[in-house]
């Protein structure tokens, strides 16, 4: 594993193809976006009993970079569910994983459900002074 600046890991993970393929469901794509403006692949559902599950490294919301060697950029998902089943019985990924940040760290590059809550009381308090204002 590999760390870089952006608080994510990046990891190898090899697996071979069960009789029902690899053991997770992808969502992405340029034509399906998972997050605004990202049209990078995500684990969406890993089967527990398939080969992803067991081996138990990769995770739902992992972003998958690339699939043995081919990177999986600006791809729509069609094409990136076409690389995966024509991808071999042996199949390397590389994959993005997020840190989670510590009880006591400030995550910058996020908003937490805390920071939202009190940026809709802000704004609401904003309106009912303006409103208030506006009578006087």
């Amino acid at each position: 594993m590999s760390r870089d600046s952006h608080s994510a890991l990046t990891q190898e993970i090899r697996l071979k193809r069960g009789a029902s393929g690899l053991g997770f469901n992808i969502i992405g794509g340029t034509d399906h976006q998972h997050f605004c403006n990202d049209s990078a692949i995500y684990v969406t559902k890993i089967k527990k009993d398939g080969p992803a599950g067991l081996d138990g490294r990769l995770k739902e919301q992992d972003q998958i970079l690339a699939i043995n060697g081919r990177e999986l950029r600006n791809l729509t998902h069609q094409e990136a569910v076409e690389i995966f089943r024509n991808s071999g019985d042996e199949v390397t990924l590389l994959v993005l994983k997020k840190l989670k940040p510590k009880n006591n760290e400030i995550h910058i590059s996020g908003f937490s459900p805390l920071v939202l809550t009190a940026l809709g009381i802000t704004v609401l308090a904003i309106v009912v002074y303006m409103k208030y204002r506006h009578r006087l």
